[in-house]
């Protein structure tokens, strides 16, 4: 058994074990969506802790309020497609953002079938409140990354997020 301690003793290992079991693994391919996930579940992690449960959201809840704040009033499904809230789960986080006058829903003007959901005054108030927080943990995350690597990723990441 392999002591996997730190982050990158764990990335070797797993490339290790790869390479030893599959003739044709791509390790740059394998490094860099491994990598890709720890940092979104670190980030996740202490988002989570330290930003949304403290204000009394999850993270479905402020990805809808953030995509509300910067969009404007959506019906449902573009919600959840603009967002990355599955539909189902939609429902539900609009539903308790409901309860809690965050958000309200209204008819779609032209199709009484559908619905529009916008914030409320109390929704677009905490949304900046917790984005400022938010962003405190980004920089915190990302200090110490030189400017021209931060570009960089971020590009790298645009890149892979449109071939999704």
């Amino acid at each position: 058994m392999v002591d996997s301690g730190s982050p990158d003793d764990f990335e070797l290992a797993a490339r290790t074990a790869l390479s030893g079991d599959l003739d044709d693994v791509d390790l740059d391919a394998f490094s860099v969506t491994f990598n890709l996930f720890r940092a979104y579940a670190q980030l996740q992690r202490r988002l989570e802790a330290e930003v949304y449960r403290p204000a009394g959201l999850s993270a479905a809840g402020f990805r809808i309020l953030f995509t509300l704040r910067v969009l404007g009033e959506l019906e449902p499904r573009q919600l959840a497609s603009r967002s990355g809230v599955s539909t189902a789960a939609t429902s539900g986080v609009v539903t308790t953002l409901e309860r809690d006058a965050l958000v309200a829903r209204a008819p779609h003007p032209t199709d009484g079938r559908r619905q529009l959901v916008r914030l409320t005054a109390a929704g677009a108030d905490l949304v900046v409140e917790v984005y400022r927080r938010q962003n405190e943990l980004e920089k915190t995350l990302v200090d110490g990354v030189p400017e021209a690597d931060r570009g960089v990723a971020s590009a790298v990441l645009r890149r892979l997020t449109r071939r999704g």
